[in-house]
């Protein structure tokens, strides 16, 4: 039988062992970097807007399974995406990580984070690509 643990282990795993989009974007049009001083976990999310539309995503950077797959989800999550449902889809990630607040339905795959919140060490690092993103879209 198998269970919401099992579901974050094999996405959270997968997406962790062969992350999607990394690397840098030659035509970056947004991007930014984070970083959780409190474990050295580092990020840079670039992004490739096309009017509203980001149309590609990539990211680099040193860090912990959660974060390498939280930004590989999210960079296949919002490619194609306005910078608007970017926005919301940031907004419902925090929620859902920090508060375990949500529709875990709507999330499809980024569900795989739902007890990402009953361990608060690991919030940030589950955020940190969505928190990095968001601060790219605003320069």
């Amino acid at each position: 039988m198998s269970g919401p643990a099992d579901l974050y282990r094999t996405v959270v795993l997968e997406h962790g062992k062969r992350p999607r989009n990394v690397g840098t974007l030659a035509d970056a049009t947004h991007a930014a970097e984070g970083d959780n001083p409190l474990c050295g976990d580092a990020v840079r999310v670039e992004v490739e807007r096309r009017g509203d539309v980001l149309a590609r995503l990539a990211f680099a950077g040193e860090s912990c399974v959660l974060v390498t797959a939280s930004a590989s989800l999210m960079t296949e999550d919002l490619r194609g995406a306005s910078v608007a449902e970017a926005r919301r889809r940031a907004a419902a990630m925090e929620a859902f990580c920090a508060e375990g607040r949500g529709d875990a339905a709507a999330l499809g795959p980024l569900a795989a984070f739902a007890d990402v919140h009953r361990h608060p060490a690991r919030i940030a690092c589950a955020l940190l690509p969505w928190r990095t993103l968001v601060r790219a879209l605003d320069d």
